[in-house]
Order: structure tokens, then sequence, then C-alpha cells
């Protein structure tokens, strides 16, 4: 029998982000059956020449410094690095796109009106600059202006600190005065994209402190969506979560033509793509001033799942269907009908990728009547059919 291939998944700290990609490089291994994967609880340059050393054919690991690329590189095996904070040279990176999270961030404000937008983030981290930056595109490319606040440089040095410490190190030299200053003074109402969870779990207990409201005046979104994190804010937290198994397959992928040199080292960006927000509390509003629309949205919202009709909503709100119909053009640009099949979509594309139910299956479930039905809506919004975004946003 020809023996397997040894991979190693070199990592100290397995978050829930890094069960997923793991999950991508399981399916992968299964998919494929000649790999054996070790798991190894550091990623030192030590541990990787350790692993080469006996037999380890190639590696996923935890490299997060330039200085720790440019020893990694010196071992001459085929490392994949998680996500980084400094540039890795020529060493490959699994790590999120900050253009594909801001679009995201973005349309989901616009989808709710907001006209008023900023940003919280740490300086000293590249990856949070880069997705404050690419917010700051899409706000001022719809002519608006991007209100940031950011720490006081703080360069890192020799090994990654952790982001906790960046934040704490700031907190303890300035206080949290200058960041309840800075919210105080924002205009009303705002949404606020923050560079991940936990900082929007901290922006949310400073804005508390402040005595200003969530989401009635700051509508906060974090990224990452975890989900016992976003739970344990007040109110609960909305975040960006991610396809990380579809990233821990294409990573797979790319291991395989580097093994076997079909492809050199030279940066390759295995790109962790956003598959939508979760919805919490921290953002359950919508910046428009008719109470009509806003009571038909979260109807819509509560009842997403279930076949909607304009009449139904019309009736819950006791107004006339043509009144309701005018106020939605107004309002938002676009018919009421629309906007329930939109919402529709958002439920069928999560099921796309989350689950392995049936076209017609998920069809039900995200309130169209038909198949047929869902897939002339899915065309008509994101340009392909149902099965054709399920083979790109899944893991195969």
């Amino acid at each position: 029998m020809k023996p397997k291939v040894k991979i190693a998944f070199a990592h100290s700290n397995i978050t829930p982000n890094t069960q997923g990609i793991m999950a991508g490089i399981t399916e992968y291994i299964r998919d494929k059956g000649d790999w054996e994967l070790i798991i190894w609880a550091d990623s030192s340059p030590e541990s990787l020449l350790f692993l080469k050393e006996r037999g380890c054919q190639g590696a996923f690991a935890n490299i997060q410094t330039s200085t720790k690329a440019q020893q990694i590189l010196k071992i001459g095996m085929p490392i994949i690095a998680f996500s980084s904070i400094q540039a890795l040279f020529s060493l490959p990176f699994i790590s999120a796109d900050p253009d594909q999270i801001a679009q995201t961030a973005f349309e989901y404000f616009k989808n709710k009106k907001f006209t008023n937008f900023a940003f919280f983030g740490l300086t000293e981290a590249r990856w949070s600059l880069e997705r404050m930056e690419s917010f700051r595109r899409y706000v001022e490319k719809d002519g608006g202006t991007l209100h940031t606040f950011q720490s006081s440089p703080q360069p890192i040095k020799g090994d990654a600190v952790p982001l906790a410490k960046l934040w704490i190190d700031t907190i303890l030299q300035k206080g949290q005065q200058p960041l309840i200053d800075w919210l105080q003074h924002l205009p009303k109402p705002i949404a606020i994209l923050a560079s991940n969870d936990i900082l929007a779990c901290h922006l949310s207990n400073v804005a508390a402190e402040a005595g200003l409201r969530i989401p009635e005046e700051i509508a906060l979104l974090g990224i990452d969506d975890d989900q016992a994190l976003c739970n344990l804010c007040t109110p609960p937290l909305s975040s960006i979560a991610f396809n990380f198994k579809k990233a821990g397959y294409d990573a797979a992928l790319l291991m395989e033509e580097l093994i076997s040199g079909r492809q050199q080292l030279r940066g390759q960006w295995i790109r962790i793509q956003p598959s939508g927000v979760h919805e919490r509390a921290s953002t359950d509003i919508y910046a428009l001033e008719d109470e009509d629309i806003i009571k038909a949205l979260k109807y819509i919202r509560a009842h997403a799942a279930q076949p909607l009709q304009v009449e139904e909503i019309a009736d819950q709100l006791c107004i006339s269907k043509r009144a309701l119909q005018m106020k939605f053009q107004k309002a938002l640009g676009r018919s009421i009908h629309e906007e329930i099949v939109r919402v529709h979509i958002e439920i069928a594309k999560t099921l796309l990728i989350e689950t392995n139910l049936s076209i017609e299956a998920i069809a039900l479930r995200s309130g169209f009547h038909y198949a047929s039905n869902m897939r002339r809506a899915f065309l008509d919004l994101t340009g392909m059919l149902p099965h054709k975004y399920r083979q790109i946003h899944r893991a195969h």
C-alpha cells in the first residue's frame, strides 16, 4: 500500500475559525484519501523543522510576522500561513478579503438606509487598517464620509502580539474617555463597523457607559460571527460570518499543488469569503422615519422563511396595500415585493452554503412556493442559478 502523505496542522490556538478551516481540510482529505494530518500545538520554526525531518511534506501553520516568515522560508517545505498581521513574503496565506468584508457591510447598512458611517479598529494591525480603508472606499464612492477612531500606533516587534493586548495597552495608556468623546460627537443615527467581534463588544460597553443606545443611535456590526461572544454582548451583536470551510478546502487544494511541484510558493492568497451578516439586536433597526415601513421591514424579516403576500403585511399594519407600496417605493426605492424576494434569497444563500438540502427543499424553507420561482429570482438577483452559487461557495 502506498504510504500516506504527512501534512502538519501547526497552531497553538484552535478557535472556531480555525476549526472551520480544519473542517475544509478534513473534507479534502476524505475526498483525496492519501493524506495523514498531523496536529501540532506549536508553529515555531523549530517545530516545523522537526516535523519536516520526521517526514512531513507540508504544513498549515499560524505564522503572523515577517520575521517568522523569513525563518520559515529557509526550512524548504511547502507551508500555508493563517491570517497575518504583517507581510509574509512568498508564503501563501489564508485571510479574509477586506474588500469583500467592506462590500458586505456597506450594502447591509445601505439596505437599512443609513447615511452616516464609522469604523472602529486598531492602528497596529495591518488587517484592521485594510478593512478600514476598504470600507472608506465604499462610503466615499457613495458620496459619504467615514468617521474613524484609531488608537496610537504601537509597532509590533518580534512575534505576534495578541490583539487583546494591543487594545488593552492603549486603554491603559489613555483611558476610555477619548473613545467616549468620539462616540458622543458622531452624527446620529450612525452605522459602525468594528474590525472584529472583540472590539465591537468593547465598543458596545463603552457606548453604554457614554449613555448611548444601541441600535437606536448606533447600529453596531462586528466581523467573524463568534457566536458565543456575539450573544454575550448587550444587546447581542450582529456580525459578518465567513465560509471558513471553503477556505480550508481551497488551502488543501493549493497544498496538493505545492507538494506535487505544479505550483511554487509565491504568496498565493486563499480568501475567506463572507457568507453574509448574521443579524442580531445590535443592528435591528432602520434609519427611517416612517414607522409603517419600519414595522413592515421587521415583519418581513421575522417571517422571511414563509411565503409572504403584500396584502398580508398591509393587513398587519392596518394600511391599504396601495399606500404601503407607495411608502416603500418612496422610502427605499424598491417595491415591497422586491424586498420580500431579497430576504427570501438571503435565507436561500445560507442554506445553499451550510446544508446539503436539495434545491426544492431550500426553496420551501426560504419562503418560495416552487423551486422554479426561486431559480428565477436567484438568477435575477445574483446573475447565477442556485446550484452554481452553491458550487462556487461550498468547499467543492
